[in-house]
């Protein structure tokens, strides 16, 4: 996984490419590049999951089947992606330009996860 100053390098490339970037946007590219980070992270999670739930305990006693927060994370942290990319007016598909990207490593992993469990 790319470290927080790789990611932000690539969206101010990005940036500059279509004529968008200024010294005003790098706070905006901060906080996109960390929810960048946080999703890769959340699906890194999510790809080392063997089920999509965990078991807790009610106060009775009782099992109670919940979501894996992974999922949650996952869920919460690519929407805000979403919007801190469009509020920069980028894309994913903006970000991944070229074959050797951490988008295409992320996707590449997911699928290779997908070959290993069958």
């Amino acid at each position: 996984m790319a470290d927080i100053e790789t990611v932000k390098q690539r969206i101010h490339k990005a940036m500059e490419s279509q004529n968008t970037y200024s010294d005003d946007l790098d706070m905006a590219i901060n906080t996109c590049a960390g929810a960048y980070i946080s999703t890769c992270l959340a699906m890194s999670d999510i790809l080392k999951l063997k089920k999509t739930y965990t078991i807790e305990k009610t106060r009775e006693g009782n099992k109670k089947y919940v979501a894996h927060p992974a999922f949650s994370v996952f869920s919460k942290s690519s929407e805000d992606l979403r919007k801190y990319l469009r509020e920069l007016g980028l894309t994913l598909q903006t970000l991944s330009s070229n074959e050797d990207d951490e988008v295409n490593d992320l996707i590449n992993e997911v699928n290779k996860a997908g070959d290993d469990r069958e």
